[in-house]
């Protein structure tokens, strides 16, 4: 269990490193090319999120995959006919849980529980903090870059 926590801490600074870099790149880019171009900053913004969600779902899936295979501190299990779960099957399974929709057709079993709880979590707040970045840039800041005199 002590595995699981230590790599769940590891991937949530790692992602969260991901997630404000891209946000704080994404606002100097914004803040640098003038905040008058809604439509524009707003295209950047929500492509510079997505690309980071992906990102980060990705790093969680190399940690449940380290977790599995290379740990062996737990398993991702087909809930259908499938014999064998492949790479890729392991990121759609963390698409699906950073995002919290939750399918139940791969299932966890023991540490990675708990490495899946932590994701679910992480992906809500982070998909939450990108939410209030969006309305800020909707609303013509550039919320993580300073202004002069500011």
């Amino acid at each position: 269990m002590i595995q699981a926590m230590i790599l769940s801490a590891l991937v949530v600074a790692i992602c969260t490193v991901l997630h404000y870099g891209t946000l704080k790149q994404t606002s100097d880019i914004i803040a640098r090319s003038g905040r008058n171009r809604p439509g524009r900053n707003l295209g950047l913004t929500v492509g510079a999120i997505t690309m980071a969600h992906v990102v980060e779902a990705l790093v969680y899936t190399l940690f449940f995959w380290w977790a599995a295979e290379g740990l062996h501190i737990g398993d991702l299990e087909a809930s259908g006919p499938r014999a064998n779960v492949t790479l890729m099957d392991y990121y759609y399974f963390s698409l699906v849980n950073f995002t919290t929709l939750g399918r139940g057709d791969l299932n966890p079993d023991g540490h990675l529980r708990f490495i899946t709880g932590i994701e679910a979590f992480h992906g809500f707040l982070m998909i939450t903090a990108s939410g209030s970045f969006i309305l800020q840039v909707m609303a013509g800041k550039a919320p993580l870059t300073k202004t002069e005199g500011g």
